[in-house]
């Protein structure tokens, strides 16, 4: 009798575990992929602050610039890999860009004007190091040489989609 009842408890206690197994939980909700940088980049960008070598040319916040062409900056990468950029002073340019394989350097590629002008001193290309990891609202960029048109200073862009 003593062993019987040890055998209906050790029987009841692995009916009360196998009944406390994991198997009926629901199962966590995964965690979305953070969005590339490709994905992030691939937006209509404007001006937010330009720096020429540190020294700031435009605030879109300010109510006076140095350069406030740079209101009408505009630089779309929403069509991949088709770029169009409008300068500081108009002109507008169409062209490829391309990320590198580390998504720090964003390449302008081919950009000329309608009539087939390229960007003053460029030879149709502009090359920019990319600051940090772009936001869905922000890119900080830096341009990897000087640019003529910014009086042959290196151009730190800091753009926002609006």
């Amino acid at each position: 009798m003593k062993n019987t009842f040890r055998v209906f408890i050790s029987v009841l206690c692995l009916a009360f575990l196998a009944a406390c197994s994991k198997s009926s939980d629901p199962a966590p909700t995964p965690t979305p992929p953070a969005p590339s940088v490709s994905d992030l980049i691939k937006k209509v960008w404007s001006a937010s602050n330009i720096q020429w070598d540190g020294n700031v040319q435009y605030d879109k916040t300010a109510t006076s610039n140095l350069v406030a062409g740079y209101a009408q900056f505009k630089l779309d990468l929403s069509s991949a890999p088709a770029v169009s950029l409008t300068e500081y002073d108009r002109n507008k340019f169409s062209g490829t860009y391309s990320l590198s394989s580390d998504n720090k350097t964003l390449t302008l590629s081919s950009l000329k004007t309608s009539d087939g002008t390229e960007p003053t001193g460029t030879g149709g290309t502009l090359t920019f190091t990319i600051s940090g990891v772009p936001t869905a609202s922000t890119l900080v960029m830096e341009s990897t040489t000087a640019y003529v048109k910014a009086s042959n200073k290196k151009i730190r862009l800091s753009l926002v989609n609006p």
